[in-house]
């Protein structure tokens, strides 16, 4: 048995820093990868040319779909092929590459994003990461061409993206070829692609006995028993297309499993970190780019006499925004690169850094219009499209909920196998969460209880950053070991307190990061030449330890009434099915009036019939 891969933010839960993960920071892709660096140059002024003429956002928005001349001009300049290798006809971009050309994308237009995301991030990469060569041979020229474009069908009307308990089945026949039976829903591209990665249930032995495990599949369009149910219309991302498919007993060929039968579970779990890093790019772009847009508004619009950029409530807004996009910018550089380097367990990092893009950019947003005012709220401008796009983000690859408890479970699960009988109860809700874990507890360098520290020497001007985010370390391993020692097996379901504790490891993660980031940053270009660099990693830091601290006191003992108050409003909330409280005039019981039967006018007050 291999053993199991490093994970810096599982690692946090029990107190240890592992230094080598984050520290130094990866250098820029133009050092790393100079030949791959203008590849990324190239692509991103040959997109920019595009804009205008070819792609318009609004047009994309108004049509609620991504026009064919569209979708060649994108596969004309290499787009669609960003994560296929050449021997392939693709660019075989690196992920730090393509993070950076996806986040233009985004900033260009969401709606194409999904699009270019679903079919290389998803649909492709699956067969990059699980094909053989013959299925590689056979699919991937075509799809980096944009001959057809693919697409990734796991979630389902009643599991959503839960790969583990999937209902569509697949039968083995006779010849070795399989019938597949079920539902996909929500489904990026699948109105349009030739090429779709699927999972259904199969049968398979496990010591002697037959148990339903997912196996991956490839499905094409033209096999019999394949349906297109329909396409829904959206709040935003309206150009993009998400379909349902229907499995009616679908034939597909034996040479069309991805991957091993009953090891799909694999498949969907690796191909999703993945897309957790494309969501994490394009967030990350976006919220950057809305800070322009912000800054550039607030600085035209003038209120009383004086730019609104001149006022301190905007100018937190701005601050607040640059300094998180900061953080969010070295969360993204980082785990990129831990995919590229291969030798780490990137799990818990690429959900870090998804919920916190994905909260940014919702939030950036928000503020865009609320500075915008009544402009915000209205067309032409591309404030409201803005603010519709984004929602969707903290729904993509795993609700941001969901994506927290899995933080934390996972982060739990390594201190709590002290505990026997809590490291077995945990074992059953992360395999219930499906596709979200997998990974066995990463090997702590240091036992629960010594609580470990940054190691890597970093510049005086962030030593006071250091102690604090170590100590915020200790703060996370010691409520940690509190929860497990109170709940026991329980914890599993105290949500509340595997929400703080995921919350405190996100915060972590940010700010290590954006150390790592920062102290890069002054060995290359000093204090001085970082100057701007260093405030925002200061306000990020001071305000990260703020919300650290506040979870913190949400865990301990004063807070569980709060807790309990909680149960008891949304126990009642249940019962009477909504708000419950009795609005005296309008839930008054009253006498109904007949139809002809005149209503009495109510009476004039004293002082209006007088004209006071």
């Amino acid at each position: 048995m291999s053993e199991p891969r490093p994970s810096f933010t599982r690692g946090l839960f029990a107190g240890a820093v592992h230094d080598d993960l984050l520290f130094p920071f990866p250098p820029a892709l133009d050092i790393a990868r100079p030949e791959e660096a203008a590849l990324v140059r190239r692509l991103v002024h040959d997109l920019r040319a595009l804009v205008g003429d070819v792609i318009d956002p609004a047009v994309i928005d108004e049509q609620e779909t991504v026009s064919e001349p569209v979708i060649r001009a994108l596969a004309q300049i290499g787009l669609l092929g960003l994560t296929i290798p050449r021997e392939y006809g693709g660019l075989g971009l690196s992920a730090s590459g393509y993070a950076k050309v996806f986040g233009e994308i985004s900033r260009i237009d969401p709606s194409l994003a999904v699009l270019v995301g679903v079919h290389c991030g998803l649909g492709s990469k699956a067969i990059v990461l699980f094909g053989n060569s013959e299925q590689k041979a056979r699919y991937l020229p075509g799809l980096a061409r944009g001959e057809t474009l693919a697409a990734y069908a796991l979630t389902e009307p009643d599991v959503g993206s839960d790969a583990q308990n999937i209902k569509t089945q697949a039968t083995m026949n006779a010849d070795g070829s399989w019938t597949l039976s079920g539902r996909k829903i929500w489904i990026g591209n699948g109105h349009r692609a030739g090429v779709i990665a699927t999972f259904a249930q199969t049968s398979v032995d496990r010591n002697g006995t037959m148990v339903n495990r997912p196996t991956a599949f490839i499905i094409r369009p033209d096999m019999p028993g394949f349906r297109v149910v329909g396409t829904v219309r959206k709040l935003g991302i309206r150009g993009s297309t998400q379909a349902e498919l229907a499995y009616e007993d679908l034939q597909v060929p034996a040479d069309h499993v991805l991957g091993t039968v009953g090891k799909g579970f694999g498949v969907a779990v690796h191909v999703l970190n993945g897309g957790r890093l494309t969501l994490a790019a394009g967030c990350t772009a976006g919220a950057k780019h809305l800070l322009g847009q912000m800054t550039e508004y607030a600085e035209g619009r003038v209120q009383f006499g004086r730019p609104i950029a001149d006022f301190e409530i905007t100018q937190r807004k701005l601050a607040t925004l640059a300094s998180e996009a900061y953080a969010s910018d070295a969360m993204l550089g980082m785990l990129a690169a831990l995919v590229d380097r291969g030798d780490a367990d990137y799990s818990l990092e690429a959900a870090c850094a998804k919920v916190f893009a994905s909260d940014l950019i919702w939030r950036a947003a928000d503020e865009m219009v609320q500075v915008a005012g009544g402009r915000g709220f209205v067309k032409p401008y591309s404030y409201e499209r803005t603010l519709r796009d984004a929602r969707i983000n903290r729904i993509f690859e795993g609700t941001n909920e969901i994506l927290r408890l899995f933080i934390s479970l996972n982060g739990v699960q390594g201190p709590a196998e002290r505990l026997k009988e809590v490291g077995s109860a945990l074992r059953r809700p992360l395999k219930n969460l499906g596709l979200l874990s997998g990974y066995a507890a990463s090997r702590l360098r240091s036992a629960l209880g010594a609580t470990d520290t940054i190691d890597t020497p970093l510049h005086p001007r962030l030593a006071d950053h250091k102690s604090y985010f170590e100590k915020h370390v200790a703060d996370l391993r010691d409520r940690t070991a509190k929860a497990i020692m109170k709940y026991r097996k329980d914890i599993i379901e105290r949500q509340f307190v595997l929400e703080r504790l995921a919350n405190m490891a996100i915060e972590l993660y940010a700010t290590a990061c954006v150390l790592a980031r920062t102290q890069q940053l002054i060995d290359r270009m000093g204090v001085e030449g970082s100057a701007h660099e260093l405030a925002l990693c200061d306000l990020f830091c001071v305000e990260a330890g703020r919300r650290i601290r506040d979870a913190r006191l949400q865990l301990d003992a004063p807070d569980e009434q709060v807790d309990d108050r909680r149960r008891a409003v949304a126990a009642a909330v249940r019962a009477h099915k909504g708000y419950g409280v009795p609005d005296a005039i309008l839930d008054a019981p009253s006498h109904p009036v007949k139809v002809g039967e005149p209503v009495t006018a109510l009476p004039v007050p004293a002082q209006r019939a007088s004209g006071t």
